[in-house]
């Protein structure tokens, strides 16, 4: 089964949490195939234009990271790592994760699931399990 799914625009926080000053320093995208036979996604992380409506700008790709081919063996997982910086993203950008490729609610294809944080800890509203996702309509 091929398809694509969404995280949806979401904010990136200045800072993991309101108790503690760690900006967030990265994203980490995990991938798991839980079934048998080798499976393959694509996956593009992009970051939206900090405008206010009426003005609209298009989102741009963070480089290296433009429907980046993934293939994972049964039962395998992989972490992929984004760090924070001025060509990827940094506290206050609106970030939006798409997955192409070889994914279902089912399991049958990979498992995607990602967090945003700072040396293991992760913010709340940068959690995204596998059901989070949306999946995009292409008609």
């Amino acid at each position: 089964m091929s398809n694509i799914i969404t995280s949806g625009p979401f904010a990136v926080p200045l800072f993991i949490d309101g108790t503690s000053n760690l900006p967030v320093d990265r994203l980490l995208i995990g991938l798991k195939k839980p079934t048998d036979e080798t499976k393959t996604v694509r996956v593009t992380v992009e970051r939206l234009p900090d405008v206010v409506f009426p003005t609209t700008a298009p989102e741009t790709v963070i480089p290296g990271f433009n429907r980046l081919q993934v293939s994972l063996l049964s039962e395998h997982f992989t972490i992929i790592r984004i760090d924070t910086g001025p060509a990827t993203f940094q506290g206050g950008n609106w970030l939006r994760v798409t997955i192409e490729g070889d994914t279902d609610e089912e399991a049958e294809g990979i498992e995607v699931a990602f967090f945003g944080g700072n040396d293991g800890r992760p913010t709340v509203s940068m959690i995204f399990k596998h059901e989070d996702f949306i999946e995009v309509d292409e008609d």
